[in-house]
């Protein structure tokens, strides 16, 4: 049974999601469609490459990953269908896979124009071409001509790695783009201070919430790798004043 992801700024509250899953699902009754997420802030692109950085590799390879943030008309923005070591990916042609994937391709393809009447039917020729022949050919052209963002990589200084924040989750926890390999390269034994604003810092990492008193910041290296700062027992993006775009500095001593 093959399986399909689902990231996208659609938003559970609304109906865009069943009707999508309705025609994949009628396009292929035997498919399993599993929800990354549905609520992606609306045109986040760094967000969703978060997600889709952090997930991919945990569905068995094949897996097949459709991601429909930032998606313009048919007219305004083509189609992209990508196989990156032994995935499929579907998404817009926006930077978003160059975003949250860290190597070339296997094989990129623009998906051919057929003046389809909808997106939904374009992405559902794609995943029948996959699902029932395991191609990705012939929907299209193999190209190197698409667009390209660079990755949110912090600053990594002599004394200082200069860092933001790029997502605050549903709890108020803040994740970073700090990568615990990042300050892997200053040495094992260091000191240092985590400023999250200007006079205001945390000198240790924990490993979990508990390490800490009820409503103390503290922070920690989260399960896919970043820096992430939180309150125990309390939202850490609105008690901290911190917000998208935030200068999270690391200072080495």
């Amino acid at each position: 049974m093959a399986i399909i992801t689902l990231l996208t700024d659609f938003s559970d509250k609304d109906y865009y999601v069943s009707i999508f899953k309705g025609d994949l699902l009628t396009t292929c009754p035997s498919v399993q469609i599993v929800d990354i997420s549905n609520s992606i802030p609306s045109y986040d692109i760094y967000a969703a490459a978060l997600f889709l950085k952090s997930t991919y590799h945990h569905f068995p390879k094949n897996t097949i990953h459709i991601i429909r943030v930032f998606e313009k008309g048919i007219k305004h923005q083509q189609l992209l269908a990508m196989k990156y070591k032994d995935y499929y990916f579907i998404a817009p042609d926006n930077g978003i896979l160059t975003l949250a994937l860290e190597e070339k391709p296997d094989l990129m393809v623009r998906i051919d124009d057929l003046q389809l009447k909808t997106l939904d039917e374009y992405y559902c020729r794609v995943v029948k071409e996959i699902v029932f022949n395991n191609n990705i050919g012939s929907i299209g052209k193999a190209t190197n001509d698409y667009v390209v963002l660079k990755d949110f990589k912090p600053a990594l200084n002599n004394d200082n790695i200069e860092g933001q924040v790029i997502y605050i989750d549903s709890f108020g926890n803040v994740i970073s783009n700090i990568r615990k390999k990042d300050i892997e390269e200053y040495g094992d034994d260091i000191n240092f201070r985590i400023y999250y604003r200007r006079k205001d810092y945390i000198d240790k990492f924990v490993n979990n919430y508990a390490d800490v008193p009820r409503g103390m910041a503290m922070a920690y290296f989260n399960s896919v790798g970043y820096l992430e700062i939180g309150i125990n027992y309390g939202p850490a993006a609105q008690l901290l004043g911190l917000k998208i775009g935030s200068l999270i500095k690391i200072e080495i001593i």
